[in-house]
Parts: structure tokens; C-alpha cells; sequence
């Protein structure tokens, strides 16, 4: 028995490294969340920090486009809200989101701590003048944990919809797999 032992453990030692990596999905709860989202965070922003993106400089095309079916545009990925509300995301920006009103406004701004496609990572939104609205943090694409500044669970995004802590759809979303 202890030969063979012996011969199982030598055998793992020679093989690469690649081939001792286990794999699996990690399991984040509302909690976990919680503290990995407001960990060093930011509550305010200068209030001109967002000026030049108070009117969606593209407006019309990003509406139009939207309400086509077509979630890019040039430069940038459209996501729309069941209310009636949209965001822009531009590909030469991965730490921001800009969410308009259906008329273009611009009431809120995510800010990340790392790029939108590398996981987890932590969503902070300010209002357009730089004044704390919720924060987020984004397990993946498809998973994501939402607080108000109390560090309430305002929604729980599960692949396109958002449920409150019963269960609720709160809302849907329409976006471009990327």
C-alpha cells in the first residue's frame, strides 16, 4: 500500500501545473456582497465630474437603434430598461456606464474599480453631480448585488431581470451579450 502510494504521489509531482488546477463556480451570498461592495468606498464625486454627459451626445441613434433591436452602435453598447430608461457603455471607457432618462438625460454614472468584463468587481453610481445612488457588486455577467446607501439589497440581477429579496421581477433588460 505505501508503494503504491508513494508511486500515485510521484506520478502528481511530474505532471504540469495546468493539470493539478481544480475548477468550479464560487458562491457569493447578499452578505459577501455586501462587504466586498462597500469596502474603501467613494460616496461622492466632484459635481462637474459627468458635465459632458448630461445630454447623450447620441441620442437619437442610441433611441432609435434601441428600439430597432440593435444593442451596438459604433462605439458603444446600449442596454434598455423596462421603464423606459437606457445605458450606454463605450468600448474605449470599461469604467464607466451611463444611464439616460427615455428623453436622454443623464441620471445616474457607474463608476468600477476594474474593467466592465473582468469579474468580480465593484460598481459604484453617482448622480449626474457626483452624489452617491447605489452601489453594486458584479459576481459576473450574468449575477449582481445591489445596496442603497444604507447597505440595504435593493435588487438582485439574475441573467436580465432583478428581483428584490422576495423574489419580485423589480425589472428587465434588454442587452448585448459580450
Amino acid at each position: 500500500m505505501k508503494k503504491l502510494v508513494l508511486t500515485i504521489l510521484s506520478f502528481l509531482i511530474m505532471l504540469p501545473a495546468s493539470a493539478l488546477v481544480l475548477e468550479g463556480n464560487a458562491q457569493i451570498n447578499a452578505e459577501l456582497a455586501r462587504e466586498e461592495t462597500f469596502n474603501n468606498i467613494n460616496y461622492a464625486l466632484g459635481p462637474n465630474e459627468f458635465r459632458d454627459y448630461w445630454t447623450d451626445p447620441n441620442y437619437m441613434s442610441n433611441y432609435n437603434s434601441m428600439k430597432n433591436g440593435v444593442h451596438k452602435v459604433g462605439n458603444r453598447y446600449l442596454a434598455m430598461f423596462s421603464d423606459g430608461t437606457y445605458g450606454v457603455r463605450y468600448e474605449n471607457d470599461p469604467y464607466h456606464n451611463y444611464y439616460y432618462s427615455e428623453t436622454g438625460s443623464l441620471f445616474k454614472v457607474d463608476v468600477l474599480n476594474k474593467p466592465f468584463n473582468v469579474y468580480p468587481h465593484r460598481s459604484v453610481a453617482y448622480n449626474k453631480y457626483g452624489a452617491f445612488k447605489n452601489a453594486t457588486y458584479v459576481v459576473s455577467q450574468k449575477e449582481q448585488f445591489m445596496y442603497d446607501s444604507k447597505q440595504n439589497l435593493i435588487g438582485h440581477w439574475i441573467d436580465n431581470a432583478c428581483y428584490d429579496e422576495q423574489g419580485s421581477v423589480l425589472m428587465l433588460r434588454k442587452r448585448v451579450e459580450k
